[in-house]
């Protein structure tokens, strides 16, 4: 899950995907109150941007489309970078520093004190049942930030009349 650069190639100038950017984006998320086309917030620049899906508020947990817009020969090259994986891995540890130890020390009290008992089995599903969840709900986390952010840059890409040629 390495952040890796996406490139994106348009038929647009650099000129008219500024202009293309800013009609779909508003600076601040606050304007999207007023009845707006807006499809993004954030910053566009001449040549950089760092805009953000209206769908995700200023506090999501997904992160912005950072892109770099360099002039091509007839056409424009945009270069995009979204980190998940600071995401991923703030999932992960919020988890697994939660959900582990409190399916550990239940297992040990199982052992320690239902041992022996017809309720032990009991105390080791239950404790079992916190370590699994934290396992399944890392997976679940990592596997809808990356579809999550396939449909994004495809969405992204067909928004500004381009194609997607290296992932």
């Amino acid at each position: 899950m390495n952040t890796k650069i996406i490139t994106i190639e348009t038929p647009l100038t650099p000129k008219e995907l500024t202009e293309k950017l800013q009609s779909m984006t508003v600076t601040d998320f606050s304007q999207l109150h007023n009845p707006t086309p807006a499809a993004y917030y954030g910053e566009i620049t001449a040549y950089t941007f760092n805009i953000m899906n209206v769908r995700y508020g200023p506090m999501s947990s997904f992160p912005p489309i950072k892109g770099e817009i360099k002039e091509g020969v007839n056409k424009t090259i945009v270069n995009i970078k979204m980190d998940i994986q600071e995401h991923y891995k703030m999932s992960r540890t919020m988890y697994y520093t939660t959900l582990l130890p409190i399916g550990l020390i239940v297992m040990l009290l199982s052992f320690l004190v239902l041992g022996g008992t017809e309720y032990q089995l009991q105390g080791f599903i239950f404790s079992g049942s916190f370590i699994a969840c934290a396992i399944l709900v890392v997976f679940l986390t990592k596997s809808s930030l990356i579809s999550t952010k396939k449909r994004e840059l495809k969405d992204f890409a067909s928004k500004i009349n381009g194609k997607i040629i290296s992932a």
